[in-house]
Order: structure tokens, then C-alpha cells, then sequence
């Protein structure tokens, strides 16, 4: 018998793409030797006879409170490579990696549960009353075959979803109004409020640090983490406490709007008469 494989639902999808966020942190934290590189002294020694290394082979040990890493000269690794300077492109990778899995995420969250909304709210799925979802929408257009194909198709509630997924596709939805669209979309009638009293966390402080990080995304990515104000000048100096709690509060809000608009969806779902 053959076996069915289900697809990833959408929070597997972005804990999938969020992974290399968190695995480029992680080893920013094991190479972080505050520049002090070993190479040479009694443990240098130890480790080359350990290792059979030859006595004119390069060796450098990078050595901190949570790691023990020996790196021989055929690596051809550099020692400025594992500077501070060289390490911190770590962090603005985990960055661009932690953006990249919310812009995956929101797309696959509107696909899984849009026809869900559609279905168990038919016309009023559209929160008619909130100006940023109608702006957001004022390009979706249906023809009069579309319309006369509504009329009679049971895969109406997909057909919509679907468009408004192609909308959207051409829209982005990396920003504030990006997570308060696929919110109200999906039944969240305040969603910054709602993400924010999920987290226990302030809204504004949400709002600004996703804003912050996305625009410093597009500063590694276009400027080579260059300020847009100053393109020509030095790349900005980057921290693994700033990153850190940039990916973390990317990963928060996802999470926090998963669990949310899962809620809403099963719900939903037990109002939708069975045929």
C-alpha cells in the first residue's frame, strides 16, 4: 500500500526556512574566541601530537566557555577569518535567513487557511471595515467569466484564495501591514494587538523591531550593510545581541500568529457544513 505523505503545514514551512537563522548564530557563538586564537603554547603542543600534526604544520585553536576547535593548516583558514570583523557576516546572514522564512511563511499560512475563512464566512471574509486589507486588495479583479464561474463552482472558496494569493505575490509582505493583512485575512480582527497580548510583549516594540530588521536586510543585501543614508560609507557594525533578538522576535511573532490563526481556523472549520 502505498503510503501519503502530508504536506508541511505552514509553521513546519517556516521553522524549516528559520532554521539557518538560528544554526548561523549558533555558530557565531562556538567561533566567538573575543580574537584570541591560540597557536601555540602547552595545549597547542598536546593537540599536535593528539593530532600527528607535523611540527612545521599551522595550527590555531580557537578555545571559549563552550567550545574546543583545532584548525589545521589544509583548511586554509586564515586567522583573520575568525575575527570579529570576519564573524559578524554571521550574523547579518542569520538575519537575511530569519526574513526570508517570515516572507515563506505568510504566503503558505493565506494558502493553508484562506479557503477555510472563505468557505465557513462566504462574502464577509473581507473585513470590509479595515482600510489597510481593502488598500492592500483594491487591485484584485475578477471578469464576468470569473464571476459566471463562481456561480457554480464548489471550488469556488479555492479559486478566490487563489487569487488573492497571486495578489499578493506581487505585493510584499514584509512589513508591519504585511502581518496585519494575512491577521485579518485570517479572522484576526486587531492582529498587532492580538500578537502583542499573545506575547505579553508591547506592540510598538514588536512593530519597530520588525520593521528595524527587515530594513537592515535590505542594507546587507542591497548595500552591503551599508546605511541608505550613507551607501558609500562603512558597513554598520553589527552585534550577536542585536541579531539575536532580531531573529528571536521574528520567530515570535510567527509563532505567536500560527497559534492564533489556527485557533480561528479550527473553529471555522467546525461551522462548514459537511456535503
Amino acid at each position: 500500500m502505498d503510503l501519503l505523505i502530508p504536506t508541511l503545514s505552514p509553521r513546519q514551512t517556516f521553522e524549516d526556512n528559520m532554521r539557518p537563522a538560528q544554526l548561523l548564530l549558533r555558530v557565531h557563538r562556538l567561533l566567538d574566541a573575543n580574537d584570541v586564537i591560540l597557536t601555540e603554547g602547552e595545549i597547542v603542543d598536546s593537540l599536535r601530537k593528539i593530532t600527528h600534526a607535523a611540527a612545521d604544520e599551522d595550527l590555531m585553536l580557537v578555545y571559549n566557555e563552550i567550545f574546543l576547535g583545532l584548525v589545521r593548516e589544509r583548511a586554509q583558514m586564515p586567522r583573520s577569518t575568525l575575527r570579529q570583523a570576519t564573524l559578524c557576516h554571521l550574523l547579518r546572514q542569520a538575519v537575511v535567513a530569519s526574513c526570508t522564512a517570515l516572507e515563506t511563511y505568510l504566503p503558505a499560512l493565506l494558502r493553508t487557511n484562506l479557503p477555510v475563512m472563505i468557505r465557513a464566512k462566504d462574502r464577509d471574509f473581507v473585513p470590509r471595515d479595515d482600510a489597510t486589507v481593502m488598500k492592500y486588495l483594491e487591485d484584485l479583479k475578477f471578469s464576468l467569466d470569473d464571476v459566471l464561474r463562481l456561480l457554480s463552482d464548489q471550488n469556488a472558496p479555492d479559486f478566490i484564495a487563489n487569487r488573492v494569493l497571486g495578489l499578493i505575490s506581487f505585493n510584499y509582505l514584509s512589513s508591519r501591514k504585511g502581518i496585519h493583512v494575512v491577521g485579518a485575512l485570517l479572522g484576526l480582527a486587531k492582529p498587532w494587538d492580538e500578537i502583542a497580548a499573545h506575547l505579553d510583549r508591547d506592540k510598538k516594540e514588536l512593530m519597530t523591531t520588525l520593521d528595524d530588521t527587515f530594513k537592515r536586510r535590505n542594507d546587507i543585501v542591497h548595500r552591503a550593510d551599508r546605511s541608505q543614508s550613507d551607501p558609500g560609507g562603512e558597513p554598520q557594525e553589527i552585534s550577536y545581541a542585536w541579531a539575536k533578538h532580531a531573529v528571536d522576535t521574528m520567530e515570535h511573532i510567527c509563532l505567536a500568529l500560527d497559534e492564533l490563526t489556527s485557533a480561528q481556523a479550527a473553529q471555522l472549520r467546525a461551522l462548514i457544513p459537511v456535503e
